[in-house]
Parts: structure tokens; C-alpha cells; sequence
């Protein structure tokens, strides 16, 4: 029997050919191959992550989940995302399909594990690092984009379910995902792919690769392909998706008016006061709602919910031998992509609230600042004194407002294998680059204002009334650029140093070196606080990385095997740290695995977080602040159920409540040189068991404690502390403006209302620096079972895969304690997430099903622990407010090869179109599912 790959480093055993191997071969490879259950699987030279040392047997003391090409095509997915999404264990951190035009790192995916991030799972490509995305996420989480990878050359993908960083350094708190491209391929093949859904084809996407390649390792002494990936999905409006929105939708806080066309028209509205509401001359009168008399737009179908996207990808690897006895890959990947976003025509905005922001070269506050109202003296006011008018610049839409995000990645590397006197080595060289461009407009305040005052900016004209230079001093281009540049090499020796009574001693010895350099800006005008409300960030400064570990694995004594790991990793700006990990394994039977692990973990800082620059302002979304939401929803509850309540006022309500309740809160954060790596405790413990042969059940135990944890204090958790912060760390500005405007509605509507906010302002700017202070913990389970049998019409295969977390906990700095446990809740989502496979191979026609399940969650969340109470839902809709559903879908695929050369297939995902459980807090647009079907064809040449 052939010997298994760890990482690239080989020792020479014969295979015990125990029931117990066998069945952590089908288990933890996810059952790759069907073969008939009275032939003996020959074991494969596979790479299993989670190690630098081959093993003959397949599991080591942690848990891996693998999903090899066979899984990979069964899914239908074509992007790196959406295959990983596939595994109950993998969370999204962010989609570039359908993240915040506002975010700082749009145009880009990636993952996490246990719900600690994307900078706790590490991401690798054949073993070894890439690049972190060009825009770090918030301005501060550098991560690995997974749209720059091309998914045609996954030949596997490798889980590790278990903390890493004895093996890898920073970033594998939670686990390791290990991409692996193929290694050879000879042949050429074309494969093309599309997938709509049922009833909404605007959610739509797109893809055709290809692959070529020549050469056989052994009898050429060379394997060289190219692979090509080319990507599309269209993106969509609310107007797109609005026909499909259900009632209860419209029945959630602050949605009740949310397909109301908006009262920023181009004709535009006089908004006086409650009671002085009035369209402008010329409006259309297919334009003038009835239900209020104002002047109307449609914002709908310039509201975008995803973004148009477009991808390509190349990758290449030439496998050739050097001598005799050296292995060498020479790989080259490189990938870009452009996301656009549906965006509207710019608004005259409203000019009672106030906005305040960042100015980070000069160091202060702008603000507070009022939009200008529109001057007595402009042609388009008839109202005979300065008004607010809620109008549209039309000539701002057809592409003039917009907002793109481009990226490129590349990397090359050159690895070599090979043997010296009964050691094997590795080594790999390379250097990788990444960059992204985020490109929109805002509104100058300057600029903006001077239009309006002096009446350059002539509202209504005809098209070109406004020239392009007018248009471009209002509302100028701002960027964010980022850029990644990574030199590496690594190298690691292994082999068998002794021979104990119970097996051979193993050990690894490696060193890692990477040169890292960083820079990320926003545009000088962002950075001088020109831009009305806009954050930014400047950071460039470079980081050297040095690491040395070793590892063993000893044999203590017959069916008992210990492992042992540690790293030391020395960083700019940090002390040494040292990761260990312990591992036990121990065969308790020959069917029966009992295993377990203990380790440590870290994150280093990383450049935006410790490096030179100004720091970065940015925006807290979506924030419930504890001193006004309360008063702002009952407020608002007295519009909303008002008799005889306007569209337009309803909307106003809305609008209002947000601004407390979804506010949007400044905040300036600055780089700390004297920033701790996060550090993390982590153990696994669980079994494997066959109790008959071909059918496995394993199942793990996983408790992990992350401290340090670097960043900027949870808004909520600074707000619920806000007696206590020192003055000057959170400025509340004077909101009586617009406070007076909302009373004025709700008296409007209840004259005997005296419920008021007290004199507490809105909140204005929060200084919130990075620090070491946060620390979560989290645990749970991960199982996995598999099965197979003979029947008339084939071979069955049956597969579960699924996870549960027990328990998520924040630490609190203002409770100085353990926050609630948040599984199960709005922050988490799902306890339990489950999937359960069934495989049938028939003649020339494979089919599969896969049952989905996510269990029911609450909606209450750290930030509202009432939300529904809170947020004044009425008795009659608590239940359904308090508690999202359990949901179960059916995915079905099939694939025919009847035609040479040829395959044929068909996905159909949530096979019987069950609708997505009510979330009445996330609404419609960000929880709907349909019944989606896909097609694809590939063709092989030769």
C-alpha cells in the first residue's frame, strides 16, 4: 500500500490494513470513491493540512472535512465562495454579490469558522499563503479574497476544524481552509455553466473555463496546464425583486412605507413643516400621489440589493523533475474583477439634520454641518422664503453617480521535493501581489453648498442645463486605494529519527520568512474632511514576518499516538510568540478512534492596525442607541397608527426613528504601535466509530477562548458604558432641529403627546481607539457520519455533515464580565446546521440529493435585547418578531455521461421552492430564497 502525503514531507511505512484505517479513509476524505464494499480502497498520495509530517493513516487528532472535485461539481457552484458555503461548518464574512456599497473592502469574499472572523481562518492555496485583499475590511481586517481563485483548478479542498498556528503562525485561531489546485492534468477540456431563479431571472449568473495541459511526469519528465475562468452575475434592484415581497415585510419596524415613491422627485416638494407640505410647480400629474398630493419618484429600480459583476482567472502550474530526485512545481495565478453597484441619482438632502465627520489630516471634528435650504431668490422656490426642497439632480443618474470596485491578485511560486539520506524536504519561494480600487462620488461641502446658494445648479432645465463641471465641483470622485506586496520562502525537513516498541518517532523542523508590504488610502479630499460625511483612512508602512517550528509524532505506546507542535513567530512591532499544540490519538478498538487536541493560537497586528499613517475614520452601522431608540419608536408608533396618517409622513416617521435606532455613528480610530497579538486557547475532543464495516460516525467537541483580540470596543458595549467613558470619548451634538420637526409630525397627529427626548443629543463622534481589550468564547460540536450499500439500481452513498454551537459568549469591558450567550440569537444565526448527502450512480445517469437545514434563531441581539419590545411591534406580531424559523430545503443534481466526452448537468436548488422563514428583523430583501436552477456542459477534447 502506498504511502499518504502530510504537507509535502514523506516517511516510508506499509500500511496497516486495519478495519479502523479503512474507515477513516471513507470517513474524513467524505467518502471520495465508490467502489464496490468487497474491494480494499488503495490508498492515494494525498496532502492532508494540518500537518508537516506523512502519516500512514489518514486522521490526524483533529478533524478534517474534505471536499474533493466529485463534491465540488455536485454542488454546481462556480465561484470559490459559494463551494466552501457548501460545508456546514464554513460561515460568509462577507459576499462581494450583495456587501454595503459603503464598506470598505467591496469587490471582495471570504469566510470564517466558528463565527470568530475571517482574520481567525486562515485561507491557503496549495499550502501556502496569498496575498491579503487590497482594501482591508472596516479598514482594519486584512483577508484572503476568495473571488481570486480560480475554482476550475480545485482539484480538493481541506477543512481543518481545529486551531493551527503550531503550524501555520497567525490567523489559524479557528481553523485552516487549504485550497488545492491540481497538481497535474493532461488533456483539454471546456466547461460552461448558468443558473438562474425560478420566477426572478434577474438573480442570475454565468460562468465558462477551460483547461489544457500536457506531459507525463514519469515518461516526459514534465506535466504543464493552463486553466481559464471567466465569471458573470447580473445584478438587481428592489424594484427588480419588487413584485415578490411579501406583507409582513411592510409590517416590520420602519418598513412600512418601503416601496412609497420618494418624495425627492425631480420636480421636487416645499417641505415648510408638518403642516406646510407642498409639491413644486411643473410636476407631472401622473407624478402627484393622491393620498398626500406631493410630487413622487420611483427609487426603487435605482435601489441596487447585489452588484453586477465580472471575473477572470488564470492559473498555471508546470510539475517537471530536477535530476533524479528532485520534485519541482513552478505555479503562476493571477485573477481580476470588477463590481458595479445600481446606484440612484444624487437627492437635495434634508436640511434639519445635521452630519459630522472625520477631518484626519488636520486631526478634528467637521461638524456639525446643515445642508443649505434653498435661497428665496432661486428660480425653482415659489414658496417666497429660504425652503427646504426635497428635489433629485436627474442629471447626476445615467452613470455619472456610480460605484465601482476593481481588484487584481497574483501570485508566483516555485516549490521544490525531495529526499536526502532518508529525510524528506520542502521548500517554496515566491511573491504575490494584490491591489483594489474602490472609485463613487460624494457631496463636497463646500462645492455642494456654493451651488445652491448661488443658483449655479438650475433645477428642472433641460438636459445639459448643467455642465458636467458644475456637476463633478458638487459631487466629486473619491478612491480608496490598497495595495499588498509579499515575498516568501519557507522551507521543512522531516523523517524517522528513532525507532520505539511501539513504531517509529517522527519529527518536522521548518522555517517560514515572509517580507510584507502595505498600503491603503482614501483620496486627499476624503482625508482634508471635504467630502459631507465621509470616512477615510492613510496607512503605508512595510512588516517582516520570521517563524521556526518543529513537530513529532511519537508512538507511545501500541494503538496510542501523541503529536506535538511549536512555532515561534517573530513580527515587527512584536515579541516573540510561541503556538504549541498537543495531540492524542488512541485506537480503542479496530473500530473505535478516540482522539483529542489542545493548542495555541495568535494573531499578529497587522500593518493598518500597528503601522504609520493617520488612522482611519469610519461609520458605525445599523447602532440602537440606548438613550433615544426607545422614545424615537414610540414616537414613531403614534405616526404609523395615526388615522388618516399621509404616505409622505409615514415615510418622515420611518426616517426619523432610524436616525436613533439604525443610526449610523462617526468614529476615528488610530494605529497602536504597543498592540499585543490576540492569543487563543483551543481543544477538540471526540471519536470515530465503524460499528459495521462501511458505515462511520465520528464526532467532535470544540471549546475555544480568544483573548487580546485587537480592535476598536462594540459600539453597543461603549453606549451602555456611556456614564462611565472619559470626557471627550463619545460627543453627543445639539439635535433640537430635528427633534422639534419630529414632534411637530407626531403632534401633527397626536396634539395631547408630551413624550419628548429629554435634551439628550444625538450621537456626533466616537473616538475609539484599537486596543487589546475584547476576548470571546465560543463551543460546540462538528459530526460527521457516511454510509454506503449495494442496491438493484446502483451504488448508494449516504453523508451527514453537520455542526452546533453551543455557546457564544463577548466579554463586556463595561460589565467587566461574560456578556449573554449569543447562539442562537440575530448576532449567530443558526445553532445547528446540518446536511445530509445521498449519491446514486445508475448506468450512464448520477444522481444526488442534498437535504439543508439550519435550526430557528432569536432576534434579539447584544445591541437590543428586547428588539421586539423595543422597537414597539404590536401584540399581534411579538411571535413572529421574536423568533425566525427552522429552515429545510432540498437540492437535486444529475449528471449524464452518455455522450462521449460529453457531461451533462442539471442542479436544482431548494428543489421544492420553500419559501425562507420570516425574519422579521433582516426583512425581506436580505433573507428571501427561491427554487434556483442551473445547467452545465463540458466537453472533453482529447
Amino acid at each position: 500500500m502506498e504511502f499518504i502525503n502530510f504537507s509535502g514531507v514523506v516517511l516510508k511505512h506499509t500500511m496497516k490494513k486495519s478495519a479502523i484505517a479503512m474507515a477513516l479513509g471513507l470517513a474524513f476524505s467524505q467518502h471520495a470513491t465508490a467502489q464496490d464494499a468487497a474491494v480494499e480502497p488503495k490508498m492515494q498520495r494525498v496532502e492532508i493540512t494540518g500537518s508537516s509530517i506523512k502519516r500512514t493513516e489518514q486522521e490526524a487528532a483533529g478533524s478534517i472535512q474534505i471536499l474533493n472535485r466529485d463534491d465540488i461539481e455536485r454542488t454546481g457552484q462556480t465561484t470559490a465562495l459559494d463551494i466552501l458555503r457548501s460545508s456546514s461548518a464554513i460561515g460568509t464574512d462577507i459576499n462581494s454579490a450583495n456587501s454595503s456599497s459603503g464598506s470598505f473592502a467591496t469587490g471582495s469574499s471570504a469566510v470564517d469558522m466558528r463565527g470568530l472572523g475571517k482574520v481567525a481562518t486562515l485561507v491557503l492555496v496549495n499550502g501556502q499563503r496569498i496575498a491579503q485583499y487590497g482594501l482591508a475590511d472596516g479598514a482594519q481586517q486584512n483577508f484572503t479574497n476568495l473571488d481570486a481563485i480560480p475554482s476550475s483548478a480545485i482539484e480538493r479542498i481541506e477543512i481543518l476544524k481545529d486551531g493551527a498556528s503550531a503550524i501555520y503562525g497567525s490567523d489559524a485561531i479557528a481553523g485552516v481552509v487549504n485550497i488545492i489546485l491540481y497538481k497535474d492534468f493532461e488533456g483539454a477540456k471546456i466547461t460552461g455553466n448558468y443558473k438562474e431563479s425560478d420566477g426572478f431571472k434577474d438573480q442570475r449568473n454565468r460562468n465558462i473555463s477551460g483547461i489544457i495541459g500536457w506531459g507525463d511526469i514519469d515518461t516526459n519528465g514534465f506535466n504543464t496546464y493552463l486553466t481559464y475562468d471567466a465569471y458573470k452575475s447580473d445584478g438587481y434592484s428592489a424594484g427588480d425583486l419588487r413584485s415578490h415581497y411579501p406583507e409582513w415585510h411592510r409590517q416590520t419596524p420602519a418598513r412600512s412605507t418601503w416601496d412609497t415613491p420618494s418624495v425627492y422627485s425631480p420636480t421636487g416638494n416645499y417641505y415648510v413643516n408638518a403642516n406646510n407640505y407642498k409639491p413644486a410647480p411643473g410636476c407631472p400629474a401622473t407624478s402627484i400621489d393622491p393620498r398626500d398630493g406631493l410630487c413622487k419618484y420611483d427609487i426603487l429600480n435605482d435601489t441596487g440589493l447585489t452588484t453586477n459583476a465580472k471575473r477572470y482567472a488564470v492559473a498555471s502550474n508546470t510539475h517537471f523533475r530536477i535530476g533524479k530526485d528532485i520534485d519541482a512545481n513552478f505555479e503562476i495565478t493571477h485573477a481580476s474583477a470588477s463590481n458595479d453597484y445600481i446606484v440612484a441619482p444624487f437627492a437635495v438632502q434634508p436640511t434639519t439634520a445635521s452630519s459630522t465627520w472625520y477631518n484626519a489630516l488636520e486631526g478634528k471634528m467637521v461638524g456639525p454641518f446643515f445642508y443649505p435650504k434653498l435661497p428665496a431668490n432661486n428660480p425653482a422656490n415659489t414658496t417666497g422664503a429660504p425652503v427646504e426642497f426635497r428635489a433629485r439632480f436627474m442629471d447626476t443618474g445615467d452613470g455619472f453617480n456610480f460605484n465601482r470596485t476593481e481588484s487584481k491578485q497574483s501570485r508566483v511560486m516555485l516549490s521544490l521535493t525531495g529526499e536526502v539520506k532518508g529525510f524528506d524536504w520542502k521548500s517554496s519561494v515566491g511573491y504575490m501581489t494584490s491591489d483594489a480600487s474602490k472609485a463613487t462620488r460624494a457631496a463636497s461641502a463646500t462645492g455642494y453648498a456654493n451651488a445652491i446658494v448661488s443658483g449655479a445648479y438650475k433645477f428642472n432645465g433641460p438636459a445639459g442645463t448643467n455642465s458636467y463641471a458644475l456637476l463633478d465641483s458638487m459631487f466629486p470622485v473619491r478612491t480608496t486605494i490598497g495595495e499588498s506586496k509579499i515575498g516568501f520562502a519557507n522551507a521543512v525537513v522531516s523523517g524517522e529519527v528513532a525507532q520505539l516498541p511501539a513504531g517509529p518517532l517522527s519529527v518536522a523542523f521548518g522555517t517560514d520568512v515572509r517580507q510584507e508590504k502595505y498600503e491603503m488610502a482614501s483620496s486627499d479630499n476624503v482625508l482634508r474632511g471635504e467630502l459631507i460625511g465621509i470616512a477615510g483612512l492613510q496607512v503605508k508602512d512595510k512588516m517582516d514576518h520570521y517563524a521556526l517550528f518543529a513537530e513529532a509524532t511519537i508512538p507511545v505506546i501500541k494503538r496510542v499516538e501523541l503529536s506535538a507542535a511549536v512555532r515561534a513567530d517573530k513580527s515587527t512591532n512584536s515579541d516573540v510568540h510561541y503556538s504549541p499544540k498537543l495531540g492524542l490519538r488512541y485506537n480503542a478498538t479496530d473500530s473505535l478512534l478516540l482522539r483529542a487536541t489542545a493548542a495555541g493560537g495568535f494573531r499578529a497586528p497587522n500593518i493598518v492596525e500597528t503601522g504609520n499613517g493617520l488612522g482611519r475614520s469610519s461609520f458605525a452601522n445599523s447602532i440602537s442607541d440606548p438613550r433615544r431608540c426607545a422614545t424615537a419608536s414610540a414616537l414613531n408608533k403614534l405616526i404609523q397608527n395615526a388615522a388618516g396618517v399621509t404616505p409622505a409622513d409615514k415615510t418622515q416617521g420611518n426616517v426619523l426613528q432610524n436616525a436613533d435606532c439604525l443610526a449610523g455613528i462617526p468614529t476615528f480610530v488610530s494605529a497602536n504601535k504597543d498592540l499585543k497579538p490576540e492569543t487563543s486557547r483551543s481543544f477538540t475532543a471526540g471519536f470515530v466509530f465503524e460499528p459495521i464495516k462501511n458505515w462511520t460516525l465520528a464526532l467532535d467537541y470544540f471549546h475555544i477562548e480568544r483573548k487580546d483580540e485587537i480592535g476598536t470596543r462594540t459600539t453597543s458595549d461603549i453606549l451602555r458604558g456611556e456614564a462611565n467613558l472619559p470626557a471627550g470619548q463619545l460627543v453627543r451634538v445639539d439635535n433640537s432641529v430635528s427633534d422639534a420637526q419630529f414632534l411637530a409630525l407626531v403632534n401633527k397627529y397626536a396634539p395631547a403627546n408630551t413624550l419628548n427626548f429629554g435634551g439628550v443629543g444625538a450621537i456626533g463622534l466616537l473616538f475609539n481607539p484599537y486596543v487589546n481589550s475584547g476576548k470571546t468564547r465560543a463551543s460546540g460540536f462538528d459530526f460527521d457520519a457516511s454510509g454506503r450499500f449495494n442496491t438493484d439500481l446502483g451504488l448508494i452513498r449516504l453523508k451527514l455533515e453537520g455542526s452546533y454551537l453551543k455557546n457564544y459568549q463577548q466579554f463586556s469591558v463595561a460589565d467587566n464580565a461574560y456578556d449573554v450567550n449569543m447562539a442562537g440569537t440575530y448576532d449567530m444565526g443558526s445553532r445547528l446546521k446540518t446536511k445530509l448527502r445521498g449519491y446514486l450512480k445508475s448506468g450512464n445517469f448520477d444522481n444526488g440529493m442534498t437535504i439543508n437545514y439550519a435550526s430557528g434563531f432569536s432576534n434579539n441581539s447584544l445591541d437590543s435585547m428586547n428588539y421586539c419590545q423595543t422597537n414597539n411591534v404590536s401584540a399581534a406580531n411579538l411571535g413572529t418578531c421574536g423568533h425566525v424559523g427552522s429552515n429545510t430545503t432540498v437540492d437535486y443534481n444529475l449528471a449524464y455521461t452518455g455522450i462521449p466526452n460529453t457531461k451533462l448537468s442539471l442542479y436544482i436548488d431548494n428543489l421544492f421552492d420553500q419559501a425562507a422563514p420570516i425574519q422579521w428583523r433582516r426583512g425581506y430583501a436580505e433573507s428571501f430564497q427561491f427554487r434556483r436552477i442551473g445547467v452545465s456542459a463540458s466537453y472533453k477534447f482529447f
